[in-house]
């Protein structure tokens, strides 16, 4: 059985992508995903109690059967431009600083989460289309991603441009 947060996350990338249409996909980032994901599960679960933030955790999600942490990484290419609109350089891309980052916070869900924390998950959204030219791509970084280590559990969700991947994370030494 799938556990709830994969089912919030993909309403909330539906979420956010009717939002894309308002603003451009371009113009979100981690903490609107996070925002999305909240509204989802207070609307699924209206008892669960939440904190942004938490320690150095991105969110603790609260219910009466547990406690539970996640961690959100967001990565969509973002193309600048001056006043006039001439197109500028990229921010945000693809490549071994990203990958690094994301496995560092795998380790840290692994081993500095208190013990009385039930689930920890790390929620990933990023645009399957890479729209520059470079050896580098989200979906190559993380497309094939397998549990492996602290990673037990990982579940797909694909929707329009984006693509997710919900692991769940194990505690170092379970």
């Amino acid at each position: 059985m799938k556990p709830w947060v994969v089912t919030i996350t993909s309403d909330a990338t539906r979420r956010l992508l009717s939002h894309a249409e308002l603003v451009g996909l371009a113009n979100t980032e981690e903490f609107t995903f996070r925002s999305m994901f909240m509204a989802q599960a207070a609307a699924a679960h209206p008892s669960m109690r939440f904190q942004t933030e938490w320690k150095r955790f991105d969110l603790l999600a609260q219910s009466e059967a547990q406690s539970t942490l996640i961690e959100f990484k967001y990565y969509v290419l973002r193309r600048t431009s001056s006043l006039d609109g001439t197109p500028g350089g990229f921010k945000g891309g693809a490549g071994p600083k990203n990958e690094s980052e994301f496995w560092r916070c795998v380790e840290k869900i692994a081993t500095q989460v208190p013990d009385n924390i039930g689930e920890r998950f790390l929620v990933l959204i990023y645009e399957r289309e890479y729209g520059r030219r470079s050896r580098y791509s989200f979906h190559t970084s993380f497309g094939s991603i397998r549990p492996k280590g602290s990673v037990t559990d990982i579940w797909s969700i694909s929707d329009g441009p984006l693509e997710g991947r919900v692991l769940k994370i194990a505690p170092h030494g379970s």
